[in-house]
């Protein structure tokens, strides 16, 4: 499915309804046959902006992208949406069991894994394996040293995340409010506070002191980790 400009152009009674009442609108047409561009149009251009910040993070990780590829995999994720996505939503987080899952932040996760497996496959192709032992070339001094520090800094990343994880694990055993607010708003890509709010049933202000405590929190708890290592795991 590729959505054009004026297919993203709802009429004036859609700017009046909340993301799910507009996606309650695309799965009763769906259900009884009728056509979903509109409303569907609509919805995904709500959307739009922060699926490109989602995509952007993806290709800074990758290192590669550009604005044509982020126009493209938000197409895609359209597409994958509109295919699987309104069959599979059912309303229900499931990095927070119990909780409500709002359709943007479904969305949202579709943009993030077709922009993973997009770069993902990319680099792959790029770079394909030898076909046998005869085809690899004799590496110079600078492409070994090059090669050390590729896995130098892989190893780095890998460390980071491992003292990251735990100390977010350590904020949802001692802080579990700051910790939920977190959840949401970095890794659910759930950037709006008053949605935020809105989802764990509290005010916007709220909102905005719990995620500056968990930031204030995880920051202590990441340096604590520096100077004394990683927990050792029961045996």
């Amino acid at each position: 499915m590729r959505t054009s400009r004026d297919s993203l152009q709802g009429p004036p009674v859609y700017e009046q309804l909340t993301d799910e009442e507009l996606f309650a609108e695309v799965s009763r047409r769906r259900a009884t046959g009728e056509a979903v561009g509109t409303p569907l149009g609509a919805l995904c251009a709500r959307w739009a902006r922060p699926a490109r910040y989602v995509i952007s993070r993806i290709q800074g990780s990758y290192g590669r992208g550009s604005p044509a590829d982020a126009d493209e995999l938000f197409q895609d994720a359209v597409g994958k949406f509109l295919d699987r996505g309104l069959d599979q939503f059912r309303g229900v987080s499931e990095q927070m069991p119990g909780r409500s899952a709002s359709p943007k932040t479904f969305f949202l996760r579709i943009v993030k894994h077709v922009a993973i497996d997009f770069y993902r496959r990319h680099r792959e192709e790029l770079a394909p394996a030898p076909s046998s032992p005869d085809d690899v070339m004799e590496e110079t001094p600078s492409e070994v040293a090059r090669a050390v520090e590729g896995a130098r800094r892989r190893e780095e990343r890998a460390e980071a995340q491992e003292l990251y994880w735990a100390a977010y694990a350590r904020l949802q055993q001692e802080h579990p409010k700051e910790a939920s607010a977190w959840e949401l708003y970095h890794h659910e890509d759930v950037e709006d506070h008053e949605e935020c709010a809105r989802r764990l049933d509290i005010s916007v202000v709220n909102s905005y002191k719990r995620v500056s405590r968990a930031q204030a929190y995880l920051r202590l708890y990441l340096l604590e980790l520096q100077r004394d290592g990683l927990p050792e795991e029961p045996s």
